[in-house]
């Protein structure tokens, strides 16, 4: 499967927004757990707690209630006894409403059960009160005091209870939101390390190969053409820029290749085509000269026309071969100039590049020295400042002089020249150790201006080796401009040589067929002849030149290693 680029920058992406997210989700489940845990304190426990604090309140009322009515008689102290126990049952059922605990309804149940038995033995309590006190308070003691007791010990015991469970409910609220804040804590740091390794990994993936395919873009700029194959295990548009680099380097050495074996084709050619047409231009001598003496043999100028014949059909053989020649050599020409086009393009966008980060560097290189400006100025302000400590510190010493010659009344003075003093040390000593730091800040300032520097010289020289890349591609596509317009030229010479031999032919053809009166057309024959000749020598100068561009050629592909 392949994976661009951009798609592992996004599933990295979207692996630390997963982290984060878990991370989140655990910290937002947590609290809502606390909260739920905190609303169960509030909205029951805590609503239990406080009617069970009520209800203990409520019973104590009643028994003092009770109290006042055995002393007092009165109807209002027994209407508050009835009140102040169906205050209490109200309590207990609201209570009971609320609870969810098993243990705290069942303490509930027993109060209730414990105030129902109250109430009734105080109901018997003021019937008797009625006919006769003494009796009542006999009766109070025995019946009434006991179940007020353990009314009283089991709304006790209820509100130990209930703060119990709210103590134990906060006890494990608390550690479940330390637990929580481990939890995140814990996932936050793996996320902050997946992260600085997941940029770490993905900047390594992209700047590795790009490294490699550079140093192959620079053996190549350079003319070596037989660079080593960069294997990359990705399948990214890195792969793909790879594929690509290796098909333009196989293609151009292929041309290169072809170029130079077809340079050599012509000048083979060249010699032969050289060869026919001195072959060539002796059997026209000896036409020549034979036209001469046509007056005593007619049968002999017909076999040495027949011969000229021969030559000639060889002539236009060779000539043809070069015809076909000259043709494939002009379309690598054009194929040529098109794959130094496109490679002129890729130098000049690694010149600009490489002029860019001379430019980066020289800019990093004017704020580092300004930096170093800066530091050197305040290590000034540090000295005049160490200076000021000092000095203030000589006042302070004699300040404390003048307060001991002054005896009792300068004891307040010489406190302040102590204090003065101390601030100056302090001073002296704050200001020695900014100075350290300075002095550390300008070292490593100097440094970074050399190593800057050194980087500066590596960009210029980088510049530099780009130019002369450009100037030679820019040679070479001026070389190849110039030799495809001349191997034009060389196929229409070919062609033009190519007519003439045809019209030699025809002119051979007719003096055979007619060779009964050669001696009439003698001067005729003879023109024709010195035209030939002429004819002769156009194609041995257009050889020469075909030549000389198929060795230019040769050393122009001489110049890139392809084998």
């Amino acid at each position: 499967m392949k994976f661009s680029i951009k798609k592992k920058l996004i599933m990295s992406s979207m692996l630390i927004s997963i982290i984060f997210g878990v991370s989140a989700f655990i910290s937002y489940t947590s609290m809502k757990e606390m909260n739920k845990d905190y609303d169960y304190i509030i909205d029951n426990i805590t609503e239990v707690n406080t009617n069970a604090q009520s209800i203990q309140n409520e019973a104590t009322r009643q028994v003092s209630y009770i109290r006042g009515y055995l002393l007092y008689g009165t109807s209002e102290m027994k209407e508050n006894v009835y009140t102040s126990n169906e205050k209490i049952n109200q309590l207990i059922a609201q209570a009971k409403d609320i609870s969810s605990m098993a243990e705290t309804d069942r303490q509930l149940e027993d109060i209730q059960e414990s105030n129902a038995a109250w109430i009734a033995e105080n109901t018997k309590l003021i019937e008797v009160a009625a006919k006769d006190v003494n009796e009542a308070k006999k009766l109070a003691q025995e019946k009434v005091v006991p179940i007020s007791t353990k009314l009283g010990e089991q709304t006790y015991a209820l509100n130990e209870s209930t703060e119990g469970v709210i103590k134990a409910k906060v006890k494990e609220a608390k550690e479940q939101s330390e637990k929580a804040t481990d939890k995140i804590l814990i996932i936050s740091i793996f996320a902050f390390i997946f992260a600085i390794a997941a940029g770490w990994l993905t900047a390594n993936l992209i700047s590795k190969p790009l490294k490699k395919l550079g140093a192959a873009a620079n053996q190549v700029a350079e003319g070596n053409l037989m660079v080593e194959r960069i294997e990359l295990k990705s399948r990214d548009e890195l792969s793909e820029l790879n594929q690509s680099f290796e098909k333009m380097t196989k293609h151009l050495r292929d041309t290169l290749t072809a170029i130079s074996a077809n340079a050599g084709m012509v000048a083979a050619s060249a010699d032969q085509l050289s060869s026919s047409v001195n072959q060539s231009s002796i059997a026209a001598e000896t036409v020549a000269t034979s036209i001469q003496e046509i007056s005593g043999a007619s049968e002999k100028t017909t076999k040495q026309l027949e011969g000229s014949l021969g030559t000639l059909n060889e002539v236009v053989q060779g000539i043809v071969r070069i015809s076909d020649s000259t043709s494939s050599v002009a379309e690598l020409s054009r194929e040529s100039a098109m794959q130094a086009e496109e490679g002129s393009h890729f130098v000049e966008e690694n010149l600009n590049q490489m002029r860019f980060i001379h430019e980066s560097v020289n800019q990093s290189n004017q704020v580092i020295g300004s930096l170093s400006d800066r530091s050197h100025e305040i290590g000034k302000i540090i000295e005049v400042i160490t200076g000021i400590a000092g000095q203030t510190n000589l006042l302070a010493l004699n300040a404390a002089i003048e307060a001991a010659r002054a005896g009792e009344h300068g004891k307040g003075f010489a406190v302040v020249a102590e204090e003065v003093r101390k601030l100056a040390e302090q001073s002296q000593t704050s200001t020695k150790l900014i100075a350290d730091l300075i002095n550390g800040m300008q070292n490593d300032t100097r440094d970074s201006v050399n190593i800057m520097k050194k980087v500066m010289e590596n960009a210029e020289e980088g510049v530099k080796v780009s130019v002369e890349t450009s100037n030679k591609f820019s040679q070479i596509l001026d070389s190849t401009r110039s030799i495809t317009p001349k191997i034009e030229e060389i196929k229409a010479s070919v062609q033009q040589i190519s007519a003439s031999i045809d019209e030699v032919a025809q002119v051979s053809n007719d003096m055979t067929a007619h060779a009964q009166e050669n001696a009439a057309n003698s001067e005729e024959v003879a023109a024709s002849t010195e035209e030939q000749l002429a004819s002769m020598e156009e194609v041995n100068s257009s050889i020469r030149s075909l030549s000389s561009m198929a060795e230019e050629l040769e050393d122009m592909v001489g110049k890139f290693n392809i084998k």
